[in-house]
């Protein structure tokens, strides 16, 4: 089987690999922004539901992804707790810009070197609204 051509332009049509490729630049380049909460806005349509398809990014919430490996396990966390701060920080931020704190036990715990993911993070913001979050693993309570 040859390479399939349009009819109208005469061009080479795009391979179903050839445009993952292109979905996959357009990920590295969130990636090397250093952006982790990957934000529907962050990239089109196309890109976001080829890389979903394909495993490369995992919905957390409606319209918020992370990257992910393709052949990690649909219950397997590692993916979520690599990229929990960034996310969180990512999200907040774009939430309440820099109106926002964790509770001063998480603070404390941070400033003391201890990174580890707590089973419920609380967020102080005069905009939070006392509403829990459900995330992939884990509550976000602000």
């Amino acid at each position: 089987m040859g390479q399939a051509f349009n009819l109208k332009t005469g061009e080479a049509m795009a391979t179903p690999s050839d445009k993952l490729v292109q979905s996959l630049e357009a990920l590295k380049s969130l990636q090397d922004q250093g952006i982790k909460a990957i934000r529907t806005k962050n990239m089109t349509r196309t890109h976001r539901e080829r890389l979903l398809k394909n495993g490369f990014i995992k919905e957390v919430m409606k319209g918020w992804y992370i990257s992910s490996r393709p052949d990690e396990p649909t219950d397997e966390s590692t993916a979520w707790y690599a990229s929990f701060w960034g996310f969180c920080s990512d999200y907040l931020n774009s939430h309440f810009e820099d109106k926002w704190c964790l509770s001063p036990e998480q603070s404390l715990s941070i400033h003391s070197g201890s990174w580890s993911v707590p089973k419920q993070l609380l967020v102080r913001s005069p905009k939070g609204g006392n509403k829990p979050i459900c995330l992939l693993f884990r509550y976000l309570n602000f």
